[in-house]
């Protein structure tokens, strides 16, 4: 695939993430003082600051130890290389539009980039955004019931619900009945007259029903939910922070119920960071809870600051330390697999 064409495939995908972007920070610009917002942001105590600082150093060990665990055990890359892969992913995603990164971490956490190791590692995180996601509907059913919640947040708990809850489904059915689904795959593909693509790709298949294998053990699954709570405790333990340096105080629980809808909205996709859907959610988070437009908007903007410049800083420290980032380049061998022509 010539560079011309990957430019025009991947344009429109950022024109849409800007515009998404746009209309999020014109909805913000008719319910908030802006003026007001930035006047609060003086308020701000940096020395309070190496509170979230010292949960943050915390957390990313922790995410990259669920993720070597969600790996299977005889495959598993080892903490250190997934806590490498993750750092310079999440940067990434700050960096580039429509989650960028998460495609980064699929390259960096292996050796290898054929299409068998890919597919394997994406099971891996697909496994790692429902846990999340269903995290994330919990957060926000334990804490909106003491809460006049708006019907949006109602809504919000049942669309995220009903797709986390269904990709998880998914990929148990995936795990369970992989076999036969290959085989039904395979041969719908050999009745289309694609039998050499379709035996090129029954491996990744069995790679990436491989890659669910946490799925199927109960003592897994309870293992990967006890660090999935504990990762997002840490998550509200930063937004906690963040507020206490702020002047701002409200409870743990107010402090989840926030990350928990800062998280939803940066899974939206749209411009780099999630510029404009990021501060859209904080705000009408921060509202839930009490807290007036202007000191919402003033800490949201804290918050997403706080969340670039430590998810940045960390990636650029790995490559600092030396991170292949030519591995990255590897991901042309795995286009090649993927490939229906490599196939012909």
């Amino acid at each position: 695939m010539s560079d011309d064409t990957q430019r025009k495939q991947v344009w429109p995908t950022r024109v849409i993430g800007l515009l998404i972007s746009g209309v999020c920070i014109g909805l913000l610009a008719r319910q908030v003082d802006l003026v007001q917002a930035l006047q609060n942001l003086a308020r701000l105590n940096g020395y309070v600051l190496l509170l979230p600082l010292a949960v943050f150093l915390a957390a990313i060990p922790l995410r990259a130890l669920r993720w070597n665990t969600i790996f299977p055990v005889g495959s598993r890359p080892g903490v250190p290389s997934c806590l490498t892969a993750l750092g310079i992913g999440n940067m990434t995603n700050f960096l580039l539009p429509w989650r960028a990164g998460d495609v980064a971490r699929c390259v960096l956490v292996r050796r290898g980039s054929t299409l068998v190791d890919v597919s394997r590692t994406l099971a891996t995180l697909g496994v790692e955004k429902a846990l999340d996601g269903l995290a994330l509907v919990g957060m926000v059913l334990l804490t909106i019931s003491s809460l006049s919640p708006p019907p949006w947040m109602v809504k919000l708990v049942w669309a995220g619900s009903m797709l986390f809850g269904g990709a998880l489904l998914v990929m148990v059915l995936l795990r369970y009945r992989a076999a036969s689904l290959i085989h039904v795959g395979i041969a719908a593909l050999r009745r289309a007259r694609l039998a050499a693509l379709g035996d090129r790709l029954q491996a990744p298949f069995a790679s990436f029903a491989d890659g669910l294998a946490a799925m199927s053990s109960a003592a897994q699954m309870l293992r990967l939910l006890v660090m999935t709570a504990a990762i997002w405790t840490t998550e509200a333990l930063i937004v906690w922070g963040l507020a206490l340096s702020f002047g701002i105080e409200f409870s743990i629980r107010s402090a989840a119920l926030v990350s928990a809808v800062l998280a939803l909205g940066l899974m939206v996709p749209a411009g780099p960071g999630g510029l404009g859907t990021y501060e859209l959610a904080g705000v009408a988070g921060l509202k839930v809870i009490g807290v007036d437009p202007g000191s919402a908007l003033a800490l949201t903007l804290v918050i997403h600051a706080w969340a670039f410049i430590t998810n940045v800083g960390l990636g650029l420290c790995l490559l600092a330390c030396g991170v292949p980032v030519a591995r990255i380049g590897d991901l042309e061998a795995a286009r090649a697999d993927w490939s229906p022509r490599a196939s012909a």
